[in-house]
C-alpha cells in the first residue's frame, strides 16, 4: 500500500509525505521539506518490534538548516482537511471520484 501527499506551504516550499506498507506489516514513511535547491528529508523505517530514523540535508549548512526548519508549520499546527467542507478541493474530488458507490 502506498499512500503519498503533497502539500504547499508558499509559492517556493513542497512538503512530500510518502507512506509504502508491506504485506508483512513493514512501514516506510518519507517526508521531503523542499523549498529551491534545498531539502530536508526525512526516513522512517518500522518493522514492529523496531524504528530506524535517518536524516538527509541538501545544499544546506546547519546555520542554514535552522533557518529553513523555522519557515515550516510546526506538526501540532497542521490541521487535516474537512472532507465534508463543499468549498474543500480534496473533498470535492473524493465525492466526485466515489459518489457513485
Amino acid at each position: 500500500v502506498v499512500a503519498s501527499l503533497r502539500a504547499r506551504c508558499s509559492v517556493q516550499a513542497v512538503e512530500e509525505r510518502r507512506t509504502v506498507r508491506d504485506s508483512q506489516g513493514r512501514r516506510e514513511t518519507t517526508v521531503t521539506r523542499r523549498r529551491g535547491d534545498q531539502a530536508f528529508i526525512t526516513t522512517t523505517k518500522e518493522d514492529g518490534q523496531s524504528k530506524d530514523y535517518q536524516e538527509e540535508v541538501v545544499n544546506m549548512d546547519d546555520r542554514e538548516l535552522a533557518q529553513f526548519a523555522g519557515t515550516w508549520p510546526r506538526q501540532d499546527e497542521l490541521r487535516t482537511p474537512n472532507l465534508s467542507d463543499p468549498s474543500s478541493v480534496l473533498g470535492s474530488f473524493f465525492r466526485r471520484w466515489f459518489s457513485s458507490w
